[in-house]
């Protein structure tokens, strides 16, 4: 090789180990930034003062990284917080009752009372325990949901006895809390579906109505022959407009729209989940005054091993 050639190649391999010294000390230099930013936890991005495209893409994809991870806290804050708000809310949700039957219980135990006004008591004992019951049941449901263990075991029946039955169960509690209800059931829907997880449904939408909701109540039932679905419609008034009606099927979200606290804002999570595994889907509407819950689901549906 000639003087000349040595020369060239020499320049080259000084070049380019120039080249790869101002690569390392770029590297190097966000290196030195992002442990920065991550000890003291700040919302700063990388910023390097290197021109070189490659740098600029290490630093833009740090910068994706350190905004996701952001992110990430923030959404573990948030549900952080949503979580500690539904532990107290539960917590209410079944001391209430449980206080209640306590009470009852104790007064029985202390007292001489009739037979009949003892059955009574008795009486308001229990129901207390079943709203427990009840509640527990929603949390297990819930359960069910996040851990992908709810599967379908379809059968035939009548789902406008199915509801009429759910509405009667709560004929006295809907009196008691003053509602004025119309039932506008069509006769002899017959389903292939899940019972229990229509009826969980049923309940959860005609619970909410009596938690949430004032003076009236429209419960509706409708078979689209056509579309070979059916459709529940439950409607409320409100004392109060929804601010985000869109959060209402959030798990442990809740309003307080009838001068209710403590409730854990399960009971719209759940229905929508259900509907959902039965190949269904929940619809929210609102105006200022009135609220409809609109369920629709397949007149029949197969059965699955397969969990949701």
């Amino acid at each position: 090789m000639t003087t000349i050639g040595w020369i060239v190649l020499i320049a080259i391999a000084g070049a380019c180990l120039a080249y790869l010294v101002y690569i390392l000390l770029a590297i190097h230099d966000l290196q030195r930034r992002v442990k920065t930013i991550a000890a003291s936890r700040t919302n700063n991005d990388v910023r390097t003062t290197s021109r070189n495209p490659l740098i600029i893409k290490l630093a833009n994809a740090i910068n994706t990284l350190l905004a996701d991870q952001r992110q990430e806290r923030a959404d573990n804050a948030a549900v952080a917080k949503q979580i500690d708000q539904a532990i107290n809310n539960i917590s209410h949700d079944l001391r209430t009752p449980l206080t209640v039957a306590s009470g009852y219980v104790q007064y029985l135990s202390e007292e001489q009372l009739p037979p009949a006004k003892a059955q009574q008591v008795l009486t308001q004992a229990e129901e207390n325990l079943e709203i427990v019951n009840t509640r527990l049941e929603s949390l297990l449901e819930y359960n069910r949901i996040t851990e992908h263990r709810l599967t379908v075991q379809a059968e035939d029946f009548d789902l406008s006895a199915l509801v009429q039955n759910a509405l009667l169960a709560l004929y006295d509690a809907l009196q008691t809390a003053g509602f004025t209800v119309t039932p506008q059931i069509a006769s002899s829907v017959l389903v292939h579906l899940d019972q229990e997880k229509t009826e969980r449904i049923i309940q959860n939408l005609l619970g909410n109505a009596l938690t949430h909701g004032i003076k009236t109540l429209t419960v509706s039932l409708a078979q689209q022959s056509t579309a070979h679905t059916v459709t529940l419609t439950v409607t409320n008034g409100i004392a109060h407009p929804i601010s985000h009606l869109e959060r209402l099927t959030d798990r442990f979200y809740t309003e307080d729209l009838a001068g209710q606290t403590g409730n854990s804002g399960l009971g719209l999570y759940i229905a929508q989940h259900l509907a959902e595994l039965m190949q269904g889907k929940l619809t929210l509407t609102t105006t200022a005054a009135i609220f409809t819950a609109t369920v629709t689901l397949p007149q029949q549906v197969a059965s699955t091993t397969k969990t949701f």
